[in-house]
């Protein structure tokens, strides 16, 4: 972790923010990113994940609490730091009537840029993000790829330190959303991203830490390693060979065993789901033993589930349980 918080590139203490009195649309949150973390916010339509991104970069008053962005409080006045940040909101806007160049030397000129800085950092951005044969094209007639692109560049005009992008890849055809993940991966070399997602397969690929957000209380946040390792594995599947009635045997013997609490033989295929107290490296090894001892040959083996969206779910479920135990309870008593 970083020594110091003026170390750190994003901290938040408490940040709340209630709308209108009523709604509670962050809760609590406090969080610390360090320089180099590629963060993954996470969480369904309405967790929060929009307000707490605005908060950071000073588009919102919070209720309570606090957000300091490269160890200084921001505020609606810190033109001074927002100016280090490159923002993409959902569904970003252009105006009418413009071409990528024009509009992006529209916004460089309001970031002050002189004119010999300008003109080659239009340039390289345009080359950058694959926009060269549109450069001179209305943005009116843009599809979604390529306005997601355009505001990856307008993002980066002002040689940003945090790109803060909220849901970069929503909308985009598969092709389009390749090109924006290649494109992260090659930013998070030199830049600390905030990137807000509820996909989750995206997330995975690019991130390496994650916090997820439900009903606007932070529930976790730390190594996206770590939140998957919070996930039990404990559904596999094996491929096997070799004489049905040796395979058909081998069934029998499993489902004689403590550990699992389902054996299902399709085809050749054998699904293994072990029971919650099971150790699962010592279950899968008897069962490798039953294996051999059989005269089957295992083709392969593999752990079911894509992990990281099991275990955010898994996360979420727990949470809101909890808070069901919560109100229960306080009404109780």
């Amino acid at each position: 972790m970083a020594e110091h918080s003026s170390d750190l590139i994003v901290e938040t203490y408490k940040l709340t923010k209630i709308y209108q009195n009523r709604q509670i649309a962050l809760n609590d949150v406090t969080l610390r990113l360090e320089p180099g973390c590629v963060l993954g916010l996470l969480g369904a339509n309405g967790a929060g994940k929009t307000t707490l991104l605005r908060l950071i970069i000073g588009l919102h008053r919070p209720s309570a609490g606090w957000v300091k962005v490269f160890g200084k409080r921001m505020t609606a006045n810190s033109a001074d730091l927002r100016r280090r940040i490159g923002y993409i909101p959902t569904n970003p806007q252009f105006p009418r009537g413009m071409t990528p160049i024009t509009y992006l030397d529209y916004m460089a000129r309001l970031f002050g840029l002189p004119s010999e800085v300008r003109k080659p950092r239009l340039a390289s951005l345009i080359r950058a993000v694959d926009l060269l044969s549109q450069a001179g094209q209305n943005i009116v007639g843009f599809s979604n790829g390529m306005t997601a692109r355009l505001a990856v560049a307008t993002s980066l005009i002002n040689e940003p330190d945090l790109l803060i992008w909220d849901e970069p890849t929503h909308g985009l055809d598969p092709e389009a959303r390749r090109s924006m993940l290649d494109l992260i991966k090659n930013l998070s070399r030199e830049k600390t991203l905030i990137l807000s997602s509820h996909n989750l397969s995206d997330i995975d690929e690019v991130c390496n830490h994650a916090a997820v957000l439900s009903r606007g209380q932070l529930i976790y946040c730390g190594s996206l390693q770590d939140l998957k390792g919070r996930m039990r594995r404990n559904h596999y599947e094996l491929d096997l060979d070799g004489e049905q009635k040796a395979i058909t045997k081998l069934v029998q013997a499993l489902k004689g065993m403590g550990d699992f609490k389902s054996v299902v033989l399709r085809q050749r295929r054998l699904e293994l789901h072990l029971t919650d107290e099971a150790v699962i490296a010592s279950a899968l090894a008897a069962a490798c033993q039953q294996i051999a001892e059989n005269k089957v040959t295992l083709v392969c083996m593999r752990s079911v589930g894509q992990q990281t969206e099991q275990a955010y779910l898994d996360l979420v479920e727990k949470e809101e349980s909890r808070g069901f135990a919560r109100i229960y309870h306080a009404d109780a008593a």
